[in-house]
């Protein structure tokens, strides 16, 4: 599996207009270095650019390159657990404005690549149903 590093796609800088959320996520080791194995988009349905520069992991979109969230980890014992979390909130790159909807999407994209099962988070998220995570 290549590694997501940032030089393999065009990135914008998370801008000053941002905001942190919380988002309280435990991950296994193993599945922390899923996440920060990153996404390299190969078609044009791939919608975001995920890599991973120690301790913060990226999250672009990937037509544009705008950073909507970077995400600081840290080691709890034999895991790794979200300790900050930024989320662009530049109206003219990113235009939810809703923490609740930002995190339940952050963890549905986390979970994704640690390979946990999101089908519920998905639904609650579609249904604008997500709950604080």
């Amino acid at each position: 599996m290549r590694i997501a590093k940032r030089d393999d796609w065009k990135t914008e800088a998370m801008p000053s207009a941002s905001t942190n959320i919380t988002v309280e996520k435990l991950y296994l080791q193993e599945e922390f270095d899923r996440i920060t194995a990153g996404v390299i988009p190969e078609q044009m349905e791939d919608k975001w650019f995920i890599f991973y520069e120690a301790p913060w992991v990226y999250l672009h979109r990937s037509w544009t390159g705008f950073c909507i969230f970077k995400v600081r980890f840290e080691v709890v014992g034999e895991s790794v657990k979200i300790a900050e979390v930024h989320v662009n909130r530049d109206p003219e790159q990113y235009s939810n404005t809703d923490h609740e909807r930002d995190a339940s999407m952050l963890s549905i994209l986390l979970d994704s690549r640690a390979r946990r099962d999101v089908r519920n988070e998905m639904l609650g998220y579609i249904k604008g149903q997500s709950k604080e995570l």
